[in-house]
């Protein structure tokens, strides 16, 4: 075979083993975004802190809070940024202080 002929040859297979890991790459990140979805559907409305599934939103204001009607439990669930929204409301902060420093009185 001459230098020429292997060079092609050697740059062929590398082309082909790059597109494999491509891939190979694209169906790991799949598999990991189907794990997750299926994951979060398996979990939807289950409580953190608990494990029952007796999650219920409620709103407050422009926020969407998750509270676990769990008699021996309920827990207050906040997705990300939400307790920022809240703490946004000069409202909510006021009642919240009052509530917490009623705790000490």
């Amino acid at each position: 075979m001459s230098d020429n002929l292997k060079f092609k040859v050697s740059k062929e297979d590398g082309y082909f083993a790059q597109q494999e890991q491509e891939k190979i790459k694209d169906l790991r990140e799949k598999a990991a975004k189907d794990n997750d979805q299926k994951y979060r559907d398996e979990h939807k409305y289950h409580c953190f802190r608990c494990g029952t599934k007796s999650l219920v939103e409620i709103q407050k204001g422009t926020v969407s809070v998750d509270i676990c009607v769990n008699d021996k439990c309920g827990a207050l669930h906040l997705d990300a940024g939400e307790l920022d929204a809240l703490f946004a409301d000069q409202g909510f902060v006021k009642k919240a202080r009052k509530s917490i420093f009623d705790v000490f009185k």
